[in-house]
Order: C-alpha cells, then sequence, then structure tokens
C-alpha cells in the first residue's frame, strides 16, 4: 500500500468546528491529546508496515473520536466526517443508500451492535474509486 494521506490533528479540529457552526453544539475540546491520538492511531505499523488497510483505518478514525470522546459535543459527526475526508483524501467516496445510513453506522458502533471491524467492511462495501 502507498503511503496513505491522513489527517493531522489540525484538520480533525477544524472538521469539529465545521460540524458545530453547521449542527450548532459546545465547540470546546474535553480532552487536547485525544484530538492527538486519534490523529496518530489509523498510522499503526509494525515493522515498516500498516497494521490495517484504508477502511480500517477510516473506521479507527471513528472508533477512536467516538470512544475517547475528545469534544464537548459533536464527537459522532466529527468522528463520521473526519473517516469520509480520510477516504476521500485516498481515492474514495462512501454511497448512502439513504440519508442517515452512515449516522446509523455510528450509533450501532456506539451500542455495541457492530464491531470496528463492521464498519471498516460497511466503508469499504459502500465505497467507490473517486
Amino acid at each position: 500500500m502507498l503511503d496513505p494521506s491522513f489527517l493531522p490533528k489540525e484538520d480533525i479540529l477544524s472538521i469539529h468546528r465545521q460540524e458545530i457552526e453547521r449542527s450548532g453544539g459546545e465547540p470546546n475540546i474535553r480532552k487536547p491529546e485525544s484530538v492527538e491520538a486519534c490523529a496518530e492511531a489509523p498510522k499503526a505499523t509494525f515493522g515498516g508496515e500498516y497494521l490495517n488497510n484504508l477502511f480500517e483505518m477510516a473506521a479507527t478514525y471513528i472508533s477512536c473520536l467516538t470512544i475517547r470522546h475528545p469534544f464537548v459535543d459533536g464527537n459522532k459527526r466529527t468522528a463520521l466526517a473526519s473517516a469520509l475526508t480520510f477516504l476521500y483524501l485516498n481515492g474514495y467516496e462512501i454511497e448512502e443508500s439513504f440519508d442517515l445510513e452512515l449516522a446509523d453506522l455510528v450509533l450501532d458502533f456506539l451500542k455495541k451492535e457492530l464491531t470496528k471491524e463492521d464498519v471498516a467492511k460497511h466503508l469499504e462495501e459502500h465505497s467507490s474509486k473517486l
């Protein structure tokens, strides 16, 4: 795999600001160190090889940002937007069959009805190359 384009912490913070401006909520950050950790989490390697494919990396943005909950508001929205932005930067877009499909995906993950692997599989199955 070529080196993916990852989202730096500043991009995640920018996505969060946009989500709060668009949909409302408290803009403050509860745990700045968690934003940094979530920016780094998808980059996991062993022996110089990435541990995950692009879709698993996107699912890592979702799982990390929703579980670590670094923002006062907008964690789920920021997580999903970060994952979709990451995939877009790496040449993929996700097709939704209905407006709330991806939001439901995140909620089902948080309710433990889906695993991180399920999220990655869904993203891969519903993606198309740009």
